[in-house]
């Protein structure tokens, strides 16, 4: 349970650690990362880390809204520029998180809280990325380390068509909300694939059916009408609507992903039942939490 608990921390721990501005204007203005986290600086307590996860959902919430373009290909840019070939465990087009010292200098910590979810809200960005800008070159230029991020998301499946957040790990940890990333980030990578002139390759295809499906079989629960927030070996983690995080703020994510596109009876009955009990409060969540949320609402005015 060791990999659960930390998944939960990254969230909700509050850092001692110095604020952006304490690099000063340079620093974060050299740095693509940090120049996206810069415009949260009031937000983010943790500032002398870089994590691509939590970029990546900025980067998503922004261009989303039309924001902040050129700087956001900077990021993908320096996304590209700093995967893995390999990392600890083997693979290639994984990323590490990097912690920046009083010069800006960027030192990788070797690890990662997830590849599945990195990988996947990398590549729904990526995609997003060019429906916005057209910008063809970019995608072209680096198709092959887009395919390496790509293969990621197969490669983590397990039996049960699930992915698993780690490549090594005693309980083969699948969470909702890094499954439902790594569905939206194929079905993007398909996306893009096709419309920048790559084809297709119809086991990705496959690949996204099945996680789909296996969200929409093995992780939701039918006595609850609700899903399971993860399955940790044969342990399946109920969601509890009166706890806010994980359980709760996991039920957004098939909503906010697009699992639940043609479900519009569970997807009201999500949205519904969160609102009731949080909709009062999300000026309070954390900045990822609430851009989450924010996004999914987007979502729902659309649908």
């Amino acid at each position: 349970m060791k990999m659960l608990k930390k998944k939960i921390l990254l969230f909700i721990v509050i850092s001692i650690l110095m604020p952006i501005s304490a690099f000063g204007e340079n620093i974060s203005s050299k740095n693509p990362a940090l120049k996206l986290m810069s415009y949260y600086a009031g937000e983010i307590k943790d500032a002398r880390t870089i994590n691509p996860y939590i970029v990546n959902i900025i980067a998503i919430y922004e261009i989303s809204a039309g924001r902040h373009t050129d700087e956001i290909k900077k990021y993908i840019l320096w996304y590209f520029a700093h995967l893995n070939y390999p990392d600890k465990a083997g693979l290639t087009g994984s990323i590490y998180d990097f912690e920046i010292n009083e010069n800006g200098k960027e030192i990788s910590i070797n690890n990662y809280d997830s590849v599945d979810g990195y990988a996947g809200t990398f590549l729904y960005l990526l995609n997003l990325y060019h429906l916005k800008t057209g910008d063809k070159a970019l995608i072209n230029a680096n198709w092959a380390k887009i395919k390496d991020i790509a293969y990621l998301i197969p490669y983590l499946q397990v039996e049960d068509g699930l992915t698993k957040a780690i490549p090594k790990g005693n309980d083969n940890a699948r969470y909702l909300m890094d499954n439902c990333e790594a569905y939206a980030g194929i079905k993007a990578f398909n996306e893009l694939s096709l419309r920048t002139g790559h084809g297709q390759d119809t086991s990705y295809i496959e690949t996204e059916e099945e996680i789909r499906n296996a969200i929409l079989e093995t992780l939701y629960d039918s006595n609850l009408d609700n899903f399971y927030w993860a399955i940790a070996g044969n342990e399946r983690h109920t969601s509890q609507w009166s706890v806010f995080y994980p359980d709760a703020l996991a039920q957004l994510f098939p909503i906010c992903f697009d699992v639940l596109s043609s479900d519009r009876d569970k997807i009201d009955a999500l949205w519904n039942e969160f609102n009731k009990r949080y909709g009062d409060k999300v000026n309070t969540f954390p900045m990822e939490q609430r851009m989450i949320f924010e996004l999914t609402k987007v979502k729902m005015i659309v649908k």
